[in-house]
């Protein structure tokens, strides 16, 4: 191993040369596992997986937070390793190189299928790099999303301007390639989509699926997130009011607005808010209001907005800001959904400042052969 940065309690290294194979060590199955960043634990059997990951969260809120949860539950595994990712985003390079990134680098690693992926999401990246290949308009990143319907749609990020010829290369390339619903392209002040961008996500079996555009969050493991938002409705509980924040399209707010008496949801992505409150109208979930805007500043404009259980899902850095208001108004119960144990932690630490304990923690792998894990903290206010 060699050290590559050291901090005060613990440090990173890379691995420079493997002398044995240990009891846990299996064959990575990716041809491009040397090279791409994206499935680092291939070589990891799962059981050991998941133990790394369990050891991760508990560590982290002990190590940051200072904290052992009151009633810590053991990590739930993904119902399965491989091919459950029905979204993935690849970065572009000229001439219609089509890829994921090198591990802490920008190169580009061309791929030719992903074992992670939906194979209908495999099985449309070579007439995609054919279409980059012919098209002018200058596209960075790519987002390939399974539609819930039997076909995948393409979500495309521009730099410049769109050029119009190139119109006519995509309704030709879509009419041309099977399993392709449609292509959205976007840039900074512009949009054009061809075909139907529209994707269906079923976030609890036996409901209706939302309906929202490709280039909306989504979890990327259909088949884990529904592990994880029985998870959450589960903790929550029925017959109270809830605010969700940073609630997307709805993943959450719509399956509690099923068991609550009233969901107030709020994100900063306009397209996601419009596209949960037409899914709520589809479903006629009359007990949820969807707003636009950033998290933090409702809190401090609104305040819990009469909710006494709120839930939060934030991106990888966490909610710093929105810890410190919640810290201030202090509502009954916090369920925190998080992607990264460090920052949760982080913020777990600021409402135990502030009269929370820990209660149940819930780990849950929606991300096999990578060291990412999900997490949902209860967090119980007992010194108002």
């Amino acid at each position: 191993m060699r050290i590559v940065e050291q901090h005060g309690n613990y440090a990173r290294a890379t691995l420079v040369h493997r002398c044995s194979a240990g009891p846990t060590y299996r064959e990575p199955p990716c041809p491009w596992i040397a090279a791409c960043g994206g499935c680092p634990w291939q070589h990891v059997d799962y059981a050991t997986q998941l133990a790394a990951k369990d050891l991760n969260v508990r560590e982290s809120l002990k190590r940051i937070a200072g904290v052992t949860p009151a009633r810590p539950l053991p990590i739930v595994a993904a119902p399965g390793e491989w091919g459950y990712r029905h979204r993935i985003r690849l970065h572009t390079a000229a001439g219609g190189g089509l890829g994921f990134r090198r591990t802490r680098s920008h190169q580009l690693v061309p791929i030719e299928h992903c074992l992670i992926a939906e194979p209908a999401l495999s099985a449309v990246l070579a007439p995609l790099r054919a279409l980059m290949a012919k098209m002018t308009t200058q596209v960075d990143e790519i987002e390939v999303t399974s539609n819930g319907r039997g076909a995948v749609v393409v979500d495309a990020h521009a730099r410049g301007r769109f050029r119009e010829p190139d119109g006519a290369t995509v309704r030709e390339w879509l009419r041309a390639t099977l399993g392709v619903a449609g292509i959205g392209i976007r840039g900074r002040e512009w949009s054009r989509h061809f075909g139907d961008i529209r994707v269906e996500v079923v976030s609890e079996t036996g409901t209706p699926p939302a309906v929202q555009r490709a280039g909306t969050f989504t979890q990327v493991n259909p088949a884990a997130n529904l592990l994880l938002v029985r998870t959450v409705v589960d903790l929550v509980g029925a017959s109270r009011p809830v605010l969700d924040l940073f609630c997307g399209a709805g993943n959450l707010s719509l399956p509690l607005a099923r068991v609550a008496t009233s969901v107030v949801a709020v994100d900063h992505d306009a397209r996601g808010v419009a596209d949960g409150a037409a899914s709520a109208a589809a479903a006629g979930l009359t007990n949820v209001r969807f707003d636009v805007g950033a998290a933090d500043r409702f809190l401090r404009r609104r305040g819990l907005a009469g909710a006494d259980v709120v839930v939060l899902d934030p991106p990888r850095i966490g909610a710093a800001a929105v810890a410190a208001q919640l810290a201030r108004l202090k509502p009954a119960r916090i369920v925190y959904v998080s992607c990264e144990p460090t920052t949760l932690a982080r913020d777990a630490r600021t409402l135990v400042a502030a009269g929370y304990i820990v209660d149940r923690v819930q780990p849950i792998d929606l991300f096999p052969q990578t060291e990412h894990v999900e997490t949902v903290l209860e967090a119980v206010l007992t010194a108002p």
